[in-house]
């Protein structure tokens, strides 16, 4: 990894640094639009503020608009990260073609995000201690998962004829 450093690993990190400040960005805006007037001085006040009507709407909308930033980011880098590794391709290129291959199959990349986020929760639990037995098992298994798939190489001209 650290002879790609160079390269267009970079990038992509900076693409999805990109998308999760604007994905906070969002969410300081609907905390405001919703929650702006609420006084929440402590952990016993929050409780009502959140379950209100108001709190129980932008919790609803804000889960929604996660989901689909996630969404976007599993889809981007699921193969995106490992095709940079294993192919001359720019960061564009691997990431689109990540989305196209996680839109042609949604149903087993979205058991497979939903996999990777609960073991991930169960990681956090003893003091992110699992995070040292998670990262790096996904981290092998998405490489295996995107070597075994047949993801076209459009970075290459076609030959005719």
């Amino acid at each position: 990894m650290w002879a790609l450093k160079n390269g267009q690993v970079p990038w992509l990190a900076v693409i999805v640094v990109v998308i999760l400040l604007f994905w906070f960005f969002l969410g300081h805006m609907l905390f405001a639009l919703f929650l702006g007037r609420q006084p929440m001085v402590n952990i016993s006040s929050s409780a009502e503020v959140f379950l209100s009507a108001n709190g129980l709407t932008m919790l609803a909308i804000g889960t929604g608009v996660g989901a689909g930033f996630l969404t976007l980011i599993f889809s981007m880098t699921l193969f995106g990260l490992p095709m940079l590794i294993d192919r001359d391709v720019d960061f564009m290129t691997a990431g689109l073609a990540s989305i196209a291959q996680v839109m042609a199959y949604p149903v087993p990349y979205m058991i497979w995000g939903a996999v990777i986020g609960l073991a991930s929760i169960a990681a956090i639990i003893p003091a992110f201690l699992g995070m040292f037995i998670v990262l790096p098992l996904f981290g092998h298994a998405t490489w295996h998962l995107y070597k075994i798939q047949q993801i076209p190489d459009h970075s290459r001209p076609q030959k005719s004829g």
